[in-house]
C-alpha cells in the first residue's frame, strides 16, 4: 500500500493562500472571485487568499489586491539586487531574497498551499523547501510535450509543432525541474485559423479558455477538499487514484461542481 499524502486536508476548514504576483494578476483574480462564491454558498472547504507577495510593488495584481481588502506585502527583487550590485540571477543570493519573502509572507500567515500566479521570478531551493509540494504554479501550454524549450511562447511552440490544439496545465513544483508533476490540464483550445503573429490573440484564448478555469479549478476544488495527494516518488493521486502524466482532464462541467 503506497503512503499517500494530502497536499491540503480540509479538517481544518478553509485553506490558507499565499498568491505571489509580478504583473496584472488576472488569475490571482479568477483564483479569488471563485473563493467569494463558494463563501457566498456557504461552502466550508475551500482556499482562503490570505496574503498576496509581489516582488514589483506597484503591479497591476498587487493593486488589484489592495482595492479589494486583500493583505499585500513586497520587496522589489530589482532594488534588492541594485543595492548589493549582484546580478538578480545570483544563485549565492537567491537564498537571501527568498529567507526574506518566506519572512514577509508568514508575517501574516503561514500558508498552506503558494500559488505563484505570473510570478516573474524563479524560485530557489529555500523556498521550495520550505515550502515542499506545496506550490502550484500554471503554464500557458501542455508540460508533457517534448517539443517546449524556453523563451517561445507556447502556443507558437504549438504551431510550429503541426498541433491544431493547445491545452494549460497546472502543476506541482519540483526542484531541479522545469516543471513538475502534472494536476490539472485544461481541455483543447482550439488553434484553427491562427498564425505565429496572432501570439497575442491565441494567449487571450488560452487564459478565457483554460487558465481561469483549471486555476480556480486545482486550487478550490481538487488541493482544499482534499482531493489531491502525492507519495514519496512524487506521484499525484485524485481521490486515491494515481493520476497519469498528463493530470486530471479538465472538463466544462467541472464548473458546476461546488
Amino acid at each position: 500500500m503506497r503512503d499517500i499524502e494530502l497536499i491540503y486536508n480540509p479538517k481544518d476548514g478553509a485553506m490558507k493562500v499565499a498568491v505571489l504576483v509580478s504583473g496584472s494578476g488576472t488569475n490571482f483574480l479568477a483564483i479569488y472571485d471563485e473563493q467569494l462564491r463558494l463563501e457566498r454558498l456557504g461552502v466550508g472547504d475551500y482556499g482562503k487568499v490570505e496574503v498576496v507577495f509581489t516582488n514589483v510593488p506597484n503591479c497591476e495584481g498587487a493593486e488589484k489586491a489592495r482595492d479589494l481588502g486583500v493583505p499585500v506585502v513586497s520587496l522589489s527583487s530589482k532594488s534588492f539586487f541594485e543595492i548589493l550590485n549582484k546580478n538578480p540571477g545570483d544563485d549565492g543570493l537567491r537564498d537571501y531574497y527568498d529567507a526574506a519573502t518566506i519572512s514577509l509572507i508568514e508575517g501574516v500567515c503561514k500558508p498552506d498551499i503558494v500559488v505563484l500566479a505570473g510570478y516573474r521570478r524563479r524560485i530557489g531551493g529555500l523556498f521550495l523547501s520550505h515550502y515542499k509540494k506545496r506550490i502550484v504554479n500554471l503554464f500557458p501550454g501542455d508540460v508533457t510535450k517534448r517539443y517546449l524549450v524556453g523563451g517561445v511562447d507556447p502556443s507558437i511552440q504549438a504551431l510550429r509543432a503541426g498541433e491544431s490544439y493547445i491545452k494549460c496545465t497546472v502543476y506541482l513544483e519540483k526542484d531541479g525541474e522545469r516543471f513538475g508533476r502534472s494536476i490539472v490540464q485544461s481541455k483543447p483550445i482550439s488553434l484553427e485559423g491562427y498564425e505565429e503573429r496572432d501570439a497575442e490573440k491565441m494567449q487571450e484564448k488560452i487564459r478565457k479558455e483554460g487558465e481561469w478555469r483549471i486555476y480556480p479549478f486545482a486550487v478550490h476544488q481538487l488541493i482544499a477538499k482534499g482531493r489531491l495527494g502525492v507519495d514519496k516518488n512524487d506521484n499525484l493521486y485524485i481521490d486515491g487514484k494515481r493520476m497519469p502524466e498528463t493530470g486530471y482532464q479538465f472538463k466544462d462541467v467541472d464548473l458546476n461542481t461546488n
